[in-house]
């Protein structure tokens, strides 16, 4: 009976040892928590600059041959304090391998090159789209 007493006295909580452990796993999940937020903080960011470069990108396009006279030549401006554009407009020239003679074509292909730089402090990002454009010749001009 004494035993029984005595095991009914012991005192039950957490050793020192138990309670570090504890607070060093709660601390390597705590801190591995917010790598992954500030991973995704930082993805997230990455994917709204891009949108942003390709919606710019897509504006300048299409007012290329709408506003904008499509022909041979260089030009630049800015979208914002941030964004600025290249666009290089060069004639292309189809690889042809054929018997047949193709001087005379309905439409010419221009090659359009945009580079939109965009500046976030002091790193710079160049992203580069390309795409080819038909344009009906000005028979009139060739004959000068």
């Amino acid at each position: 009976m004494n035993a029984h007493r005595k095991m009914g006295n012991k005192q039950k909580g957490f050793t020192l040892l138990e309670v570090l452990i504890a607070f060093t796993m709660l601390a390597v999940i705590f801190a591995t928590t917010m790598e992954v937020i500030a991973g995704s903080a930082r993805n997230t960011r990455k994917a709204s600059d891009n949108t942003l470069v390709a919606l710019y990108a897509q504006s300048k396009l299409d007012e290329l041959g709408l506003l904008e006279k499509l022909e041979e030549g260089s030009s630049d401006g800015d979208f914002d304090d941030n964004t600025s554009w290249t666009l290089d407009v060069v004639p292309y020239d189809v690889p042809y391998e054929g018997d047949v003679n193709q001087d005379f074509s309905a439409v010419e292909l221009m090659e359009v090159t945009l580079v939109v730089t965009t500046q976030r402090g002091s790193k710079e990002r160049h992203t580069e789209f390309k795409t080819l454009r038909a344009i009906t010749p000005d028979f009139n001009q060739r004959r000068k």
